[in-house]
């Protein structure tokens, strides 16, 4: 059965790409093959596919509607890694460094939940793993890219294999780190939050859809904040701050 045949299943709903032209197929099926496939005879919504679509376009135009149409989870850009404690959440504004220390932690040993974008079911505050690809079309640290398996040399160019999940979800979330971009130079400072502030952060990260309801969102992330230490880091490279989130997570 062909790529085209089929679709998969993102944030609780099957979505189904007809017509992806044949040299696209094996790298959307690379980029996408952390999710359950959608089988032919499934009701899914159709993600509109042109014929001169790649598959980075088609992944990223699916997981927008998936987002869209995620009506019982909250989505949050955010990086997630279970480490001792449970699951740290970590956010930050753009360019902050958040898939940089997220991908340090998961190569100092902790499970990588998400590198960037981390479904919250509203029901419960569980978070889920969302296991794409791997963004990496930033400059990474050297050191980094050093502790990270080399990307397999098949693979889409700026993508990275996620690693192959665990079996059960993530724990529940026990920490939240909030990350600031320090001057050059500047030793890395570690700051804790109170729940408001937590709160506040949060709220700033979830992904505003059509039909956001911003009362019931700010009431889910104060929950969410009540379950978990939350610091503000600051740090000027990438191994300072995952030198600093070790610590105070381990």
């Amino acid at each position: 059965m062909g790529i085209a045949e089929y679709g998969w299943t993102v944030l609780g709903n099957a979505f189904r790409c007809r017509g992806v032209p044949a040299m696209h197929q094996p790298a959307l099926a690379d980029l996408l093959r952390g999710f359950p496939a959608a089988g032919p005879d499934a009701e899914a919504f159709e993600v509109p596919v042109a014929p001169g679509d790649d598959a980075p376009l088609i992944e990223y135009r699916l997981i927008n509607e998936a987002i869209a149409r995620a009506h019982d989870r909250w989505v949050l850009h955010a990086g997630a890694v279970a480490g001792p404690r449970g699951t740290c959440l970590i956010i930050g504004e753009s360019g902050a460094g958040k898939t940089s220390l997220t991908l340090w932690l998961w190569s100092s040993g902790m499970a990588l939940v998400t590198d960037d974008i981390l479904p919250v079911r509203q029901s419960d505050l569980t978070v889920e793993r969302f296991p794409r690809a791997l963004h990496m079309d930033c400059v990474y640290s050297p050191r980094l890219l050093e502790r990270i398996p080399p990307r397999p040399t098949d693979y889409p160019a700026d993508y990275y294999p996620f690693p192959e999940a665990s079996a059960g979800g993530p724990p529940p979330v026990s920490d939240l780190l909030v990350l600031r971009r320090g001057e050059a130079g500047e030793a890395p400072r570690l700051d804790p939050l109170s729940q408001s502030e937590a709160a506040h952060h949060l709220l700033g990260a979830v992904i505003k859809s059509p039909g956001f309801d911003y009362g019931q969102a700010l009431t889910g992330m104060i929950g969410l904040a009540s379950r978990c230490r939350a610091w503000q880091l600051r740090s000027s490279t990438p191994e300072e701050a995952g030198a600093a989130a070790v610590g105070v997570l381990g």
